[in-house]
Parts: structure tokens; C-alpha cells; sequence
């Protein structure tokens, strides 16, 4: 019994030794503006202990070695900082030089500093991205990179951004940038089928150092998305996100600027369109003054998002897991997107030399889409169409199926029920990896990256709608696809320095694409019963038919990055890429870059420059490809035609060119970024893009058998300047203000055309391409009303159509399309664009604003076509406001000719479509950390309300002015959103 109590004594003294040689350490770490640093990485210096500091800055760790005595803090944006161990530590960190020691992916490999990269790049930060009520994320990236051009040309909620950086590089191919998620390259859809808040960051490659590695299809700039990610030794962090909006048009008037009852009865019959009896029968049967567009428009259609996210880790694993839904009712009858996502990223380090991972992402959405906002009667262009005498609604304010006094038009809520029909679409993004370093420096990666989606369409008529006969009976449309991108990349990158002095970075790789496409599609015609739609219960007019296609390219390439004492970089890029979209003795091409940079801050001359913080100097040059046309266009091919005497016959398809290789781009950069007082940043870069051998369909004469025919043609270049600054005006612990900008001016010229020729108007647009010029409209110019007879005028095109001629006294009242068509001096593509901000801190309370500025924006509105021209609408059409200013008597200065004169498709139509968006506007308040410590359940609380679209100031007419096209018409406009949401942090 003694021995026994001598060893349990023994025993609780050697546990209270034992714990008497470790220690709690703990602590709050806040940022520069005294703000808590959220996600901070803190460690027990020489251990492998280390944890992350919570939304209200703190850390804690349970038991330390006693004999540790300081701790690192590592900080995005932050300078790495050491500190003596104490109790209850309160740090404070100091601002690194403007974020440049934050490690960025650019391409291949394992990320470089922001800092030492010399070539043209921009990060946005996922507080960028959040809290915005839409699905595509590309939208709140407009105003936000200088050179990065965004527009989001339509209000549906399924729609995607048009994208361009630096001007467009190409006359017939693509000008959208290339995508990559986590090192692989994606679809423009497969980023809208994703949870914005599942975005660490967005880097945009712009200048060649950058984006030639990407090679082939890289002409355009890189986009790279980059998830998020967990933290080995990271206590789990679950957030909760809810958030509900409702959206309405941004901008009515383009329908409330139509006339009323009252006014275009009074039109009509002093212009004698219809006379006073006519007029006083009409009003007399239908005493309505009715509002076509807010019939047609809706306002406050909800959208709902709901997500949650479990980021941590522990022992040799990190993770982080989300799941989302979003839900969107278009304002627009019969549109609206439905998304469900998951995501699950995780990695984990089996041995200190061997690291595996996957990033995966399933999406499943479901789209309605309106198939008439077009110019379609019951769509687009309804509003002006249905005339305000006339009501959708009988005496007892039951909806009607036919507007009653239209002639048979239809109510088109009933063409929508009667014509049912959506999409839906599943998609997987996976990326599993494995990486080997067998010594320090040096790691093998593969990584294997698979982007597939599988797409339904179904459209129905219903054997019900009274525009069927019964001999018809109903229609039924299915379509299924399927595209499968399938990317293996093999690299091995080594980084070593030499006397801590020169540090190397080589990076040897291999990568493989490939990408398949199948679809089948059926139709039947003959239904009879709405409650059986089915394929095969159609016995009329079956058709069945499939397609598919596919391509792969083959790449190779190095890159090899050296700097001098972080003081002189070079980076060097080369990458060789095949393509199954060329001939067999074209596929081939080699690309390079090459990128230096002088960090000017730490020569002696500057480095006692106090107020001077950060100066560098940074120039590039580089090539990229451009492989984006069909996938067997070099190939002469036939095809099957319409039956011909009841027999199946074959025709010619595509002409096909062997010759067909690579549209090549060759790119410059040079750039200035400065610093001062840690405050006021500024970024100013010149660029000059160069594309030959461009991807054109040229025109043939069709007795060749061919309309056009794809060929290497032709010359063009962009240049032109883009500016960034970033501004720190008001800078306490408890109080900050700052103000962002960007701008870019493009100068785009065709410098080559085809055959010899020096311009070619391009058939029905209103563009033409001229030799020596940007891409402009080429139109009559109209020269306004003659006072003294009411008829339209022109200016007389010159000698040579090419320059603008504007001569007051040559004008002509005889239109001739052809020959009055000279160059307006308007580019089809916008030379300025840019954006603003402002945001605000005040303890817990922020505020963001953001607006997108274009400027030499010019749209052809179609649709004035119409609503001002009375002669030609008759009593078909609704006229806008404008027409009530026509001309009358000799003297009378007017916007309208005298009645009966047709107004011409000249530039009268062709309007300023300049514009200033604010893009949103986000009011937050974070509950304080000290509140949220008493709980003992919620590490943080954020309430805020947000804003899109509310303010657009622009002087033109139409439905809206950010489509990115060279004519509008009955389009789906751009709509405002209110939401509000909390995000719960536990």
C-alpha cells in the first residue's frame, strides 16, 4: 500500500512538472486602422504550433513550451511581425507596401508576391464580389480594373457579362478573356453557375509577362478565380449568410415617355392619321388610359440567397465546405434563375514532403428565359405596340386572352402559359491534385481538372391555346447536351536563392485539353390533352436529330523568374501549343514574354525618400494565340440537305482552308507604380497591341459556292493608357475614408484588310472596317429639319467617304442610303471607361459605393425607329413625346419634319449611349467583438443592405445604355436591386 501511494505521488508530481513547463498564451491582434485582423496567422516561434485569429481579432493557445518567448504574425496586407510573449497581448500591425507581399497564382506553379511580379496584374479581393443580388459575379467586377472593360447587356437573371480587356484584339474571333478556376480553365458559364461567396480573390492578367504563359488562348487577358481555402491548425468557422432583395427596372422611360390616350388621340387627329369622329368613336368604346410597359414590367420580384460555409483545419488537413441557394425572379414575365451549389475543397499534407488535395464544385440551376424580348410584339418591343386606348382586361377586370380592339392581339401572359417551357443545367467542376517535393525548393505537381455540364431544354405549346388548330393539336421541344472539358497539367517548379542575394525560380510543364460535345434533340407536333405533353404522344411531324463535336490542344512550356536582392526581376516565359483546330501542318505555335522590373525604393538615391513609400518601374513584351473559331472550320466538309423529289440529298457545308493557323498578338506593356506616406497609391501603365494573321470570314462572291470563307487576314492594334489610384484620405484607429479610380483610354485601327482593300462596310450593322481608322459607323448624317419647309436634310459625304464631312451648305433633301453613307466619326467601341469609389469606416459601421463611368459609348436605338416615326406606324404603333414637336409652318425650328415625311435610318438614331452607373452601394454594421465574446456563441454578426443599379445618369433615350452591341432593339433592360442581409459567424 505504501509503494502504491509513493507511485501515484510520484505520478501527480511529475504531471504538475510536466505542466508547469507549458504555458496559455492568448491575444487580440488588430490591423493598422484598428480594425481586428480576421484570419491572421499567428505561431510559437520555433514549433509547429500556430493557429488563426477569429472575427474579433483574438487567439488563444491552451499550452505552449514554457520556454517560448515570442510569436510570428503573418497578415495579408501586413508586415510579417515577431513579438515577445507576454500576457494578453494587443498588437497592432503596420500596412506592407500596398498589399505587395501577398502571394497571388498568375499561372502555373505555387504563386509569387505581388510585388515581384513584373508583368501587368490586378487582384480584386472577395469583399469586392459579396453581398451582390445577382448571380453573375462577372458584374460587380465593371469599374473595378483599369482596362477592364464589363457590361452586363441584359436584365435577365441568367444572363453573363461581356468581357474585354485593353480594347478587342480580333475583327472576327473571340474577344472574351480566358478563365481559370484553381489552375484550370473554365467556361464563362461555369463561373455564373457558382457561389460568389466562394471567391478568395479575382487577379486579372492584363500586360504579356502574365498572361503568355496561358499562350494559345490567352490574346484577350486571363481572368483567374480563386476559391477558398482552409488553414491547417484553424479552429472551424461556420458562417451563415441569408440575404432578400427585390428588383424593378432601372430606368422606365424609355415606355413613360410614350403617349397617353388623350395626347396621341389629339396627335391623330390634328395630323389627320384618324378623324375627330373616328377619334370620339374610338375613345367613346375604349376610355382607358393604360400603361403597356408596367403591364409587361413587374417591380419588386424577390430574389432570395442562402448559404453556408465550414472553413478550419487540423493536424496535417485544412478545408472548407459551402453549400448555397439562390433565386432570382426576372422582372419580365416568364424569366427567372434557380441555382443550388456545393463546393468542398480540401487538402491535406500525408507527409512533409507529399501534399494532395481536390477542389470540387456541383452546381444544378434551372433557368426560364423570355424567347420575346427581341423585337416581338408580345416582348421587347410590347410597350410601344399595344396602344394605351386598349385594356388586357374585360368589364369586370377579368384578364383577357385577346387584347380587345387590337385586331387579335394577344394578351402575352396568355402566350406565355400556353408556352411553357425552361432549362436546366448540371455541372461539375473537380480538381484533384498531388504535389511532391522530395527536396526544399523543388515540387512536382499534377493536377487533373474536369469541366462537364449536363443541359436540358424543353419547350411546349399546349394543344389548348386557341392560336392551334385542332388538326395541329400541341408541340413539344426536347433537347439534351452534354460538354465534357477534360485538363491534365504536369509541372515541376524549383526556387533557390545564392547567397540570399539571387533567387531563381524555373518552372518546367506539360498540359492536355480536351473537349467533347454531344446533343440530341426531338419534336412532335399533334398532342391533344395539356396533360400529356410527352414526345411520343405526338403523332405529327416528328423529328429527331443529334450533333456533336469536339477539340483538343497540346502545350508545352517554361518559365524561369530571377531577381537581384528583390531589387531587379526578370521574368521569362515560353510555351509551345497544338491545336486540332488547324491543319495538320499549321497546328503548331510558339509563344514567349519577357517581363522586367527596377523596385526604384531601394536604390540608395530614393531609399531616404521618407514620404516616397514604394516606387517600381515595370516593363514587358510578349506574344498569344488565338485559336477561337469552329472546331473543323480548316476542314472542307459536306452535309445533308432538305429531301428534293422525296429523296435525302447532299451540299457543300464549309469551304474549308488548310492553310488556317493561329490569329498572333504581340503585346507591350510599360508601367509606373508609386506610394506615398503608405496613403496615396497610383498605377499608371501605356499598352500596345498588335494582332495579325486575324481570324476573318472574309466575303466570297457566292457564285464561288460560298459566302465567306475563314482565313488569315488582315492587321489591327490597340493602344492606349490605363490609371489607378488608390487613395487613403482619412486614416485613425476608429475613423477611415478612402476613394479608389480607374480609367482607360483605347485607341483601336485597323492597320490591314483583305485583298487589298482599304474598307469594307459590314452588310446591316452600320460598321465598317477602314484601313488606317477604328472600327466606326458608317451612316447618312442627318443635318437636322429645315426651318423653312419642314423636310429632312443630310450632309453631303466629300470625295473620300472616309473622312467626316460636315459642310452646312452642301446638304441634300433626297436620302440615298449609299450614297449619303460616310464615316460619323463615332467608334463602334468605346474609347474611354473607368470607375470610381468611395468607402468609409467608423468603428463597426462601413460604407462602399461604387460607380462604372463610359464615356464615347454610341448605340443605334432601333426602336426610336419606331416610335417616331408617325407615317410609317399609322395607328400600329405608340409614339414617343418627340413626335408632338413636328414641324407646321415655314420658321417653325423642330426635332420632326412636317407629317408625312418618313424619318430615315440615318444618325439621328444613332445616340450617346455614355453612361454613369453606380454599380452598388453597401451599407454594413459589424456587431463588437466585445459583445460577441459575451455570447459565447457567436464569433461575429454583420447586417447590411445593398444597392444595384440605382442611379444611371445618361442622355440615352433607349432602353438601356450598357448593351454591348451596335444596335438595340426591344432588348430586356438592366434592373435596380434593393436587398438586405446578415452574415453570422460562429
Amino acid at each position: 500500500m505504501k509503494r502504491l501511494t509513493l507511485l501515484l505521488a510520484c505520478f501527480i508530481l511529475s504531471m504538475g512538472l510536466a505542466i508547469a513547463q507549458n504555458k496559455a498564451v492568448k491575444g487580440i491582434v488588430f490591423d493598422e486602422n484598428g480594425e481586428p485582423a480576421i484570419g491572421a496567422s499567428v505561431v510559437i516561434k520555433g514549433t509547429n504550433l500556430g493557429v488563426t485569429t477569429g472575427v474579433d481579432g483574438r487567439f488563444t493557445f491552451a499550452s505552449v513550451p514554457n520556454d517560448a518567448k515570442t510569436i510570428t504574425i503573418k497578415y495579408i496586407g501586413a508586415e510579417n511581425q515577431e513579438v515577445t510573449i507576454s500576457e494578453d497581448m494587443k498588437i497592432t500591425l503596420k500596412n506592407s507596401d500596398a498589399l505587395l507581399n501577398e502571394i497571388v497564382v498568375i499561372g502555373y506553379g505555387s504563386g509569387k508576391k505581388l510585388g515581384t511580379i513584373a508583368g501587368s496584374v490586378s487582384q480584386i479581393s472577395s469583399e469586392v464580389i459579396k453581398d451582390k443580388p445577382v448571380a453573375n459575379v462577372v458584374d460587380a467586377l465593371q469599374g473595378k480594373v483599369a482596362g477592364l472593360q464589363v457590361y452586363t447587356s441584359s436584365g435577365e437573371p441568367s444572363a453573363t457579362s461581356s468581357v474585354r480587356l485593353n480594347g478587342v484584339g480580333s475583327l472576327s474571333s473571340s474577344n472574351t478573356p480566358l478563365y481559370i478556376l484553381d489552375g484550370a480553365p473554365v467556361s464563362s458559364g461555369a463561373i455564373l453557375s457558382m457561389n460568389p461567396n466562394d471567391f478568395e480573390s479575382v487577379t486579372v492578367l492584363k500586360g504579356a509577362s502574365a498572361t503568355s504563359i496561358y499562350g494559345s488562348r490567352a490574346s484577350n487577358g486571363v481572368i483567374v478565380y480563386t476559391s477558398k481555402k482552409g488553414s491547417l491548425s484553424q479552429a472551424a468557422e461556420v458562417t451563415v449568410r441569408g440575404q432578400y432583395g427585390v428588383s424593378s427596372l432601372a430606368d422606365k422611360r424609355f415606355y413613360t415617355d410614350l403617349l397617353n390616350s388623350k395626347q396621341l388621340s389629339d396627335f391623330w387627329t390634328e395630323t389627320g392619321i384618324q378623324t375627330k369622329a373616328q377619334m370620339d368613336a374610338l375613345v367613346a368604346k375604349y376610355p382607358n388610359d393604360f400603361c403597356w410597359g408596367d403591364y409587361l414590367y413587374s417591380e419588386n420580384t424577390p430574389t432570395y440567397q442562402g448559404d453556408i460555409s465550414i472553413r478550419g483545419g487540423g493536424g496535417k488537413t485544412s478545408y472548407f465546405v459551402s453549400a448555397s441557394y439562390f433565386d432570382q425572379t426576372g422582372v419580365a414575365p416568364h424569366s427567372g434563375y434557380s441555382r443550388y451549389t456545393g463546393r468542398s475543397n480540401i487538402e491535406s499534407r500525408a507527409f512533409d514532403w507529399l501534399k494532395f488535395g481536390a477542389n470540387i464544385s456541383l452546381s444544378y440551376d434551372m433557368s426560364e428565359t423570355n424567347g420575346y424580348m427581341g423585337n416581338n410584339a408580345y416582348g421587347g418591343s410590347f410597350y410601344r405596340r399595344a396602344l394605351p386606348f386598349y385594356s388586357p382586361y374585360d368589364k369586370d377586370g377579368n384578364r383577357t386572352n385577346v387584347i380587345e380592339g387590337t385586331g387579335g392581339m394577344y394578351n402575352p401572359y396568355y402566350l406565355y402559359e400556353k408556352q411553357p417551357g425552361g432549362s436546366n443545367t448540371s455541372e461539375l467542376n473537380a480538381i484533384p491534385y498531388l504535389e511532391i517535393s522530395p527536396v526544399k525548393g523543388f515540387i512536382l505537381r499534377s493536377q487533373f481538372a474536369i469541366d462537364a455540364y449536363d443541359a436540358t431544354v424543353s419547350s411546349k405549346i399546349l394543344p389548348s391555346a386557341d392560336f392551334r388548330t385542332a388538326a395541329q393539336g400541341g408541340r413539344t421541344y426536347e433537347a439534351f447536351s452534354r460538354g465534357v472539358t477534360r485538363t491534365i497539367t504536369n509541372t515541376a517548379e524549383y526556387k533557390f536563392n545564392l547567397n540570399k542575394t539571387h533567387f531563381i525560380t524555373a518552372l518546367l510543364g506539360q498540359e492536355g485539353i480536351d473537349f467533347n460535345y454531344r446533343s440530341f434533340n426531338g419534336q412532335s407536333e399533334g398532342q391533344v390533352d395539356d396533360r400529356l405533353m410527352l414526345l411520343q404522344v405526338g403523332a405529327l411531324n416528328k423529328t429527331l436529330n443529334s450533333a456533336g463535336n469536339s477539340y483538343a490542344y497540346l502545350s508545352y512550356f517554361g518559365q524561369l523568374n530571377y531577381n537581384y536582392n528583390e531589387k531587379y526581376f526578370v521574368d521569362l516565359s515560353i510555351r509551345n501549343d497544338q491545336s486540332s483546330r488547324f491543319g495538320k501542318d499549321n497546328r503548331s505555335a510558339m509563344f514567349y514574354s519577357v517581363g522586367l522590373m527596377w523596385d526604384m525604393k531601394k536604390e540608395n538615391f530614393l531609399s531616404d525618400v521618407s514620404w516616397l513609400t514604394m516606387m517600381s518601374v515595370k516593363g514587358e513584351i510578349g506574344t498569344q494565340g488565338n485559336s477561337s473559331i469552329g472546331d473543323y472550320t480548316h476542314l472542307a466538309t459536306t452535309g445533308t440537305t432538305s429531301p428534293y423529289n422525296g429523296s435525302p440529298g447532299w451540299a457543300i457545308g464549309n469551304s474549308g482552308n488548310s492553310h488556317l493557323t493561329w490569329e498572333k498578338q504581340m503585346q507591350s506593356n510599360l508601367s509606373v507604380i508609386a506610394e506615398i506616406n503608405n496613403k496615396y497609391r497610383f498605377n499608371l501603365e501605356y499598352y500596345l497591341r498588335k494582332t495579325s494573321d486575324m481570324l476573318v470570314a472574309v466575303p466570297y462572291p457566292y457564285t464561288s459556292g460560298f459566302g465567306t470563307v475563314t482565313s488569315n487576314v488582315g492587321k489591327m492594334q490597340n493602344q492606349g493608357f490605363n490609371a489607378t489610384i488608390d487613395l487613403d484620405l482619412v486614416k485613425t484607429k476608429d475613423f477611415y475614408v478612402g476613394f479608389n479610380a480607374v480609367v482607360n483610354y483605347n485607341a483601336n485601327k485597323i492597320t490591314e484588310l483583305f485583298d487589298g482593300y482599304q474598307r469594307w462596310d459590314i452588310p446591316n450593322t452600320g460598321v465598317s472596317w477602314v484601313v488606317g481608322q477604328p472600327i466606326s459607323y458608317y451612316y447618312p448624317i442627318f443635318a437636322g429639319i429645315d426651318p423653312a419647309d419642314g423636310k429632312q436634310m443630310w450632309y453631303v459625304p466629300g470625295d473620300d467617304p472616309t473622312v467626316t464631312t460636315m459642310d452646312p451648305n452642301n446638304v441634300t433633301k433626297v436620302f440615298n442610303e449609299s450614297a449619303l453613307r460616310q464615316n460619323t466619326g463615332k467608334d463602334r467601341y468605346t474609347p474611354i471607361t473607368g470607375g470610381f469609389g468611395v468607402n468609409a469606416k467608423w468603428k463597426g459601421i462601413a460604407m462602399q459605393a461604387d460607380f462604372a463611368v463610359v464615356k464615347g459609348k454610341y448605340l443605334i436605338n432601333n426602336d426610336r425607329y419606331f416610335t417616331e416615326n408617325p407615317r410609317n406606324a399609322g395607328t400600329g404603333t405608340n409614339q414617343s413625346y418627340r413626335v408632338l414637336d413636328y414641324w407646321k409652318q415655314p420658321g417653325d425650328v423642330t426635332l420632326m419634319p412636317k407629317y408625312g415625311e418618313t424619318m430615315q435610318f440615318d444618325t439621328h438614331l444613332l445616340e450617346d449611349a455614355s453612361f454613369v452607373r453606380m454599380k452598388n452601394i453597401t451599407l454594413s454594421y459589424s456587431f463588437p467583438s466585445s459583445l460577441m465574446k459575451k455570447t459565447k456563441i457567436f464569433k461575429g454578426i454583420r447586417v447590411y443592405t445593398t444597392g444595384r443599379n440605382l442611379l444611371t445618369f445618361t442622355d440615352y433615350l433607349g432602353q438601356d445604355p450598357e448593351q454591348d452591341s451596335n444596335l438595340q432593339m426591344g432588348i430586356y433592360p438592366n434592373t435596380r436591386q434593393y436587398s438586405f442581409g446578415i452574415d453570422i459567424t460562429f
